[in-house]
Formats: structure tokens, sequence, C-alpha cells
């Protein structure tokens, strides 16, 4: 079992491994001086033993297991059966029902969600690959049965309510679907119009106030999308109040940050731990670690994508890049809320943030990236010159 760990790939090991640690400090760091720091820090720890221990049984698991319909049926089922129970069994927490109380830990089955999507499509679009020469109407993936689940799961997740990880899900969704074999004019299509989309986004919002009048309403889903247009309104101070502390946060630690555990803000920040960690981290260790952080996220997201260009298995690539959306767009949409690019959703930042259930779904993604990256066959090295096992190559 041990004899695979030679073929390990560094590039995603290694920043995997750098960020679970500084997760662990960092989650310690951002309760310090309350009474819950010291349980946090075990926590943590236990969840990155649990995830580092999920990621070494998932880098030894053989993928054709996985390829499954019936498994993959079953875990959908599974997961959807967790979402019904934190939303009709479980209280509310902060207003939403996302996650089941077993006593010793707490889980939120939208997370396990996001995996089990990638599983699922990238197990159907292997099978039913896109076919150009096809209308819409008559692929395989507009048929019912493919999205009777998935739909009932993200329905779920909607009226739980969870927007945030409704939305990495839905975005997770569609890089599949362009991966699956589009044409390039349906990839350019979807880009243009996520890229307009995003760079109108508060016009839109606005243009939304002004016709629905959404200020008014108490709805805190409507209150975040008001507060993100002016996050300076005196009337919308209680909605807005972790975005302004977070900008006070990152405004203090400037480039170098006031020192580990010295962080002045973090009293005022509801979820100094988990949403707006990065605002802590910015603060005691200052924008360049935080720069630094992104760099390995982006790192692993390259990494990502390299590895599934150069992969044969359709099903092998899907994984690949599934995988690299979850980790840049969770990335994206957490620090996006911080710094106040886009509105906040309450989702978690890749391995720094507190929480067990994302990060063992994280740790399990790492796990069946490293699977895919050490059973890729390496290219033969050929001299260019070499015109013959050129040709015998092809």
């Amino acid at each position: 079992m041990f004899k695979k760990l030679r073929k390990l790939d560094y590039w995603i090991a290694a920043p995997f491994a750098i960020l679970s640690m500084l997760g662990i400090v960092m989650v310690f760091s951002a309760t310090q001086g309350t009474t819950a720091a010291l349980s946090n820090f075990i926590k943590q720890a236990i969840f990155v033993v649990m995830g580092l221990i999920g990621a070494f049984l998932l880098y030894h698991l053989n993928l054709k297991k996985l390829q499954n319909s019936k498994w993959m049926r079953n875990i959908q089922l599974g997961v959807i059966g967790a979402l019904i129970v934190a939303r009709f069994v479980m209280p509310p927490v902060n207003g939403a029902h996302g996650w089941i109380n077993l006593g010793i830990i707490t889980l939120q089955p939208a997370e396990f969600l996001k995996l089990a999507m990638i599983l699922y499509f990238a197990n159907f679009f292997a099978r039913q690959p896109w076919q150009s020469h096809v209308r819409f109407g008559l692929q395989p993936m507009s048929q019912f049965n493919v999205w009777g689940l998935p739909i009932a799961a993200l329905a779920l997740v909607i009226i739980m309510p969870d927007n945030g990880n409704g939305l990495i899900i839905v975005l997770i969704l569609l890089a599949l679907f362009l991966a699956s074999g589009v044409s390039r004019r349906v990839i350019a299509f979807v880009a243009a119009s996520m890229g307009l989309g995003f760079g109108f986004l508060q016009t839109l919002i606005r243009l939304a106030d002004h016709f629905f009048d959404l200020t008014s309403s108490n709805h805190y889903a409507l209150a975040r999308l008001t507060s993100f247009v002016n996050p300076w309104d005196p009337n919308a101070v209680d909605t807005s109040r972790q975005l302004l502390y977070g900008y006070y946060a990152i405004a203090h630690g400037g480039i170098f940050g006031v020192g580990l555990g010295n962080s002045l803000i973090k009293p005022y920040l509801p979820e100094s731990n988990t949403d707006f960690i990065m605002a802590v981290m910015t603060e005691e260790l200052g924008a360049i670690t935080t720069a630094a952080v992104l760099v390995l996220v982006l790192i692993l997201v390259g990494r990502m994508v390299i590895l599934g260009i150069r992969q044969k298995s359709q099903y092998a690539r899907l994984i690949l890049f599934g995988v690299a959306t979850l980790l840049f767009i969770q990335a994206l949409v957490n620090l996006g809320g911080v710094v106040g690019i886009l509105p906040i959703t309450g989702v978690v930042f890749p391995f720094i943030s507190g929480g067990g259930s994302s990060y063992i779904v994280f740790s399990a993604s790492i796990g069946l990236v490293l699977n895919i990256a050490a059973t890729q066959k390496k290219l033969v090295a050929i001299h260019p010159a070499d015109i013959i096992a050129r040709k015998d190559l092809k």
C-alpha cells in the first residue's frame, strides 16, 4: 500500500499540507481569548487527521469502483437523505437548517453534495459524452432521469437556505458541462455571459432594488445583497457590520500584519474562524501571507488543470476539472465576500477555515486527485531529431 506513496504528486501534496497546518493555527488564533479557543483548536486538529486518513484511503482506492452507476445513485440518495434530515428535522442555526448535530461532531450535508455531484456527473459524461451533431433536446443529458436526483438535492440546499453552497454547486455543474465536449461557441458564450454578470452585478442589484424595494425586506439574503451594494448605508449597519469589520481588519494588518494572536478586530467578527478567517489572517499575518495562501491555492488549481488536459480518460479529466473548479470558486466566493466584490454567502475558505465537513470533503477531493496523478502514465521523453521513435509513439 505504501509503495504508491513514491508516486505522490508534490505539486498537490505540499500545498495541501501547508494550507492544512496553517488552517489549524489560524482557527486557534481566530478564537483566541474566548472559552472556545482550545476546543476549536482540538476539533480542527482532529478534522485534519480525519481528512488526511480519508485522503490516504482514497489515494489507494481503485477508481473503477467509483464508476459504478449504482454506487453513484446510492451516494446521491444518501446525501439527499442527510439533506432532508438537516432541513426538516434539525433545528436552525443562524436562520438556516443546514447542519446535523451528532453530539460530538456536526455535519453539513451540502458540503458532501459538492463532491457527490462531481463524481456523479463525471461518471455520467464519461459514459454519455456530449454529441456535437445531436440537438440539445436529444442529448443524453436532457433526459429527466439524469437530473431527477441532482435537482432534488440542489432544491433542498436552496430551501435550507444555503445560497452560497447552492451557487458553488451550480458553477461546478456548469464547469463539468463545458468540459464534457461542448462546442467552443457555447464555452465562449457562457464565459462572456458570466463575465458580464460579474462586472455588472452591483448595477443589476441596484436595478432590482429600485423596482422591487429590496432594502425594506427583512429577509437575510436580500439584506446581504443590499449591504453588498452599499455597506456604508447607516440604515444597513446590522447587515453590513461584518463586512465593515473585515475591512478594518485588512486595513489594520497592512502588508506584514500585527502578529499572530494580536488581532483587535476578531472579537467583533461573528464568524471569525470560518467565513471571515481570511480577514483575521490578513490582520495578524499581513497581506503578504494572504497572497502566499492564494498562490498555493492557484498552484493546486493549476496543477489539476494541467493534469486534466493530459488525461486520456474522460472520467479522470472531469474529476480533475470538477475539483479544480470547487477549490477555485470556493476560494473566490469566500474571499470575494470578505473584500466586498461579492455578496457575503457564508461559505468557508478551503483548508484554512474551521469546519469538519468542509475540510473532510476538500481532503477527500485531494485524495482522488492524487490518485489520478499517481496512476497517470508518464510520457516517454523522445529526442526531437528521432523521427522514427516519434512516429512509433503516435
